[in-house]
């Protein structure tokens, strides 16, 4: 046997399954060297009936035990388990041990590859077993030793199973059909003999024959009313209230007659029997409550007085109790009823059943089923092994080791597809059952997450949450609501669309450059609040401006008027002296208008200059601040010295990237500490390279326009322009150049 490999997986050295001997080595490595020691099974994407194998407790985990259980399970049933290799859903019957239990597997094989048709009998197929164990509806003899009456060929014993699951229950088979089991048989036998013995002690208990069902039901209808009759002429007679008291309120009165009749009926309903009276007795004749006083006269005239020997008018709560003693016999006879409803089926006809042969068939059907029980389990154990053969070795480096998830090309098991989104690919994408339990602990990775919902069409509810690590490139356009393509395990497209991020640096290029463009954005914020506030007030300013000249050229018009109504008067008894007047008062108005909307024109130009006045005032307080730093090299310095500390803050925390964490938030018990390094971010998030046989064309398709790219040239050379002009300065004031 060759020594155990560790390998360097995500500069962890792990170590890595690949073989039989390999898997029979994982129980000699201890827990704390295992990658993960348990997991939610919810998690792996794997065969769902492969897990449920695993967890016969059906705990919903996986754990390290299990694991080297079913190993150990599957070695146990194997001669040459290098078919453990293979990861077929296929088996090899020679592959099979020559032991009891795999002759029982054997045999298993032999009867699915019969009864499916295989061409191949050297192998059985999980498909095969799974067809063969479909047919299970249809199959009577399927090991469960139920029997649904569908598959029964006995009309007289199919109305017999159908009856016994009305009265004493039913259960599923196998094959999910209902039908009963030998439980349910003998608790049908037991029962119906019950209430059979039950049914004889009826005479006994009908103190009036056929008469007291009925005689009992009246009782019980008004026992509540009678009983609570009595309690009130208890209180009556403690409390002693005056007869207006016992009245109903006026207030109460005028309510009740806006009410509609449902309300009136309910409230009548509700309303005491009958007036309660000092002596405590019931007038059974009048003032009783028109809502009972039909059901309370035939209680009387059909109960009270047979069961007391005479005509009553009145009832005491002695005579009630008396009457209700009556029928005691009959109470506790019905108490001891079987709680089945054999009533459905009626004394003769239960008795047939029990003293005929039926029950003794169904239980011949049920011994029948149960003798294949055997051979069943060894389909189920046969599907088992196949399944076991396919994912038993991924499963366990899925635990020991986490080469999956490193290894490019390979699918991990908590991987459930690719996230394509922004141009580029995010190939770890954990499913996320509740992200606002996942976020708090995801987010101590400090990795850039990427939570999206996955959608099979549009409109419709998301179908599940992923979560995608961003390790590569730079944050670009990934913003909430930006949508993608993700394609998941059996390379089925779904839309997807961000509903939440989790920003961390991603590369150290855009950690150094954060505190810059974090600055930028405060700047940029400040000055267009600033410039907002001045434009704002400067609109004010300009309109009471506004208002104040029109308001003028109004007024000197008014003035022009009266000047000229003035002039044409005078006009009249002496046209020489009056023509001067409007004149002047024309020539006056008109300038007076022109001159209030050149102010008007000053006032805009005034408010932009100032505003500009101010936007350039907080730059030149910025490069004030800056230029104090004594000269250009200190700026140079500055700059160089936040970048550097930036990109080495930046560059330590993005190598305290921990993915480990993302699965712990899922519900996994990790052990290591999955650091993303320089060579592992790209296998998680990459912009895919161009095919092979690519060319790049750069012929531009577009006609040239007069004048593009001048201003970015221009840009350009003023800034190298300045960098020369920084580093001439500093080398003159360091002597090194005169």
């Amino acid at each position: 046997m060759s020594a155990m490999r560790f390998k360097n997986f995500g500069d962890i050295y792990q170590f890595e399954i690949v073989n039989e001997d390999d898997l029979a080595r994982i129980d000699s490595l201890d827990a704390a060297r295992w990658a993960a020691t348990s997991a939610p099974l919810h998690d792996l994407q794997c065969d769902a009936q492969f897990l449920k194998y695993l967890d016969p407790g059906e705990s919903g985990r996986i754990r390290v035990s299990q694991l080297i259980e079913a190993r150990d399970w599957v070695f146990a049933r194997l001669s040459r388990k290098d078919v453990l290799r293979g990861k077929k859903e296929e088996l090899s019957l020679a592959a099979v041990a020559n032991t009891d239990d795999g002759a029982k597997l054997k045999a298993a094989a032999e009867r699915v590859n019969r009864e499916q048709g295989a061409s191949d009998s050297g192998k059985v197929t999980l498909a095969d077993v799974r067809g063969f164990k479909g047919g299970y509806p249809k199959l009577l003899a399927n090991g469960d030793g139920v029997i649904p009456p569908d598959l029964l060929a006995d009309a007289e014993l199919v109305t017999f199973v159908k009856d016994v699951m009305e009265v004493a229950g039913k259960t599923a088979d196998r094959g999910g059909a209902d039908g009963i089991d030998e439980a349910i048989l003998t608790k049908f036998k037991t029962q119906g003999a019950a209430w059979l013995a039950w049914r004889d002690k009826a005479a006994a208990a009908e103190v009036w024959g056929a008469d007291t069902a009925d005689a009992l039901a009246q009782v019980e209808g008004l026992n509540a009313k009678i009983e609570g009759y009595f309690l009130q002429c208890e209180l009556l007679r403690q409390e002693q209230p005056t007869p207006e008291q016992l009245k109903i309120a006026d207030e109460a009165l005028r309510e009740l007659r806006f009410k509609d009749l449902d309300a009136l009926q309910k409230h009548l309903a509700d309303a005491p029997l009958a007036t309660p009276r000092q002596d405590a007795l019931l007038d059974l004749r009048s003032s009783v409550n028109a809502v009972w006083a039909d059901q309370l006269e035939a209680l009387r005239s059909k109960v009270i007085e047979r069961a007391l020997g005479g005509k009553r008018d009145t009832l005491s709560r002695a005579e009630w109790a008396q009457v209700k003693a009556t029928f005691a016999p009959f109470v506790t006879w019905k108490k001891e009823a079987p709680p089945e409803p054999f009533d459905k089926l009626g004394a003769d006809k239960l008795k047939g059943y029990l003293d005929g042969a039926l029950p003794g068939k169904a239980l011949d059907a049920i011994n029948q089923d149960k003798a294949a029980q055997a051979e069943i389990e060894q389909i189920d154990n046969l599907e088992r092994l196949i399944l076991s053969a396919r994912w038993l070795i991924e499963l366990a480096n899925n635990f020991v080791n986490f080469s999956a998830i490193y290894r490019p090309g390979s699918q991990a098991l908590v991987d459930v597809g690719s996230l394509v989104i922004d141009g580029r690919r995010l190939e770890f994408c954990l499913k996320v059952v509740d992200r606002a339990a996942h976020k708090p602990v995801a987010s101590e990775s400090l990795c850039f997450l990427v939570y999206a919902k996955i959608l099979a069409k549009e409109g419709a509810a998301a179908a599940f949450e992923v979560c995608a690590p961003v390790t590569g490139g730079e944050r670009g356009r990934l913003r909430v609501g930006k949508r993608g393509i993700f394609y998941d395990n059996d390379g089925k497209e779904w839309d997807a669309q961000i509903v939440e991020i989790v920003e961390n640096a991603i590369s150290v290029k855009e950690a150094a450059f954060a505190p810059f463009r974090r600055a930028q954005k405060f700047v940029g914020d400040k000055i267009e609040e600033w410039v907002g506030a001045q434009a704002s007030s400067q609109a004010d300013a300009l309109q009471s401006t506004t208002a104040a000249g029109v308001e003028a050229a109004r007024s000197s018009a008014d003035q022009g008027m009266q000047r000229v109504q003035t002039g044409t008067q005078v006009a009249a008894g002496a046209a020489p002296a009056a023509g001067a007047a409007p004149a002047a008062g024309a020539a006056g108005a008109a300038p007076a208008a022109g001159g209030r909307e050149g102010l008007n024109v000053n006032t805009l130009i005034l408010g932009g200059s100032v505003a500009l006045a101010g936007v350039s005032a907080v730059i030149a307080s910025l490069f004030g601040a800056l230029s104090s730093l004594k000269g250009w090299a200190a700026i140079v310095g500055l700059v160089l010295l936040v970048l550097s500390t930036s990109a080495l803050l930046g560059w330590i925390k993005l190598r305290r990237r921990d993915m480990s964490l993302l699965l712990e938030a899922n519900g996994w018990a990790v052990n290591l500490q999955m650091k993303i390094t320089r060579r592992v971010a790209p296998i998680f998030a990459f912009t895919p390279a161009l095919p092979k046989e690519a060319v790049i064309d750069r012929t531009d398709i577009l006609p040239a326009v007069p004048g593009e790219g001048r201003g970015r040239r221009v840009a350009v050379l003023l800034g190298l322009l300045a960098v020369s002009v920084g580093v001439l300065l500093f080398m003159m004031k360091r002597g090194l150049l005169r």
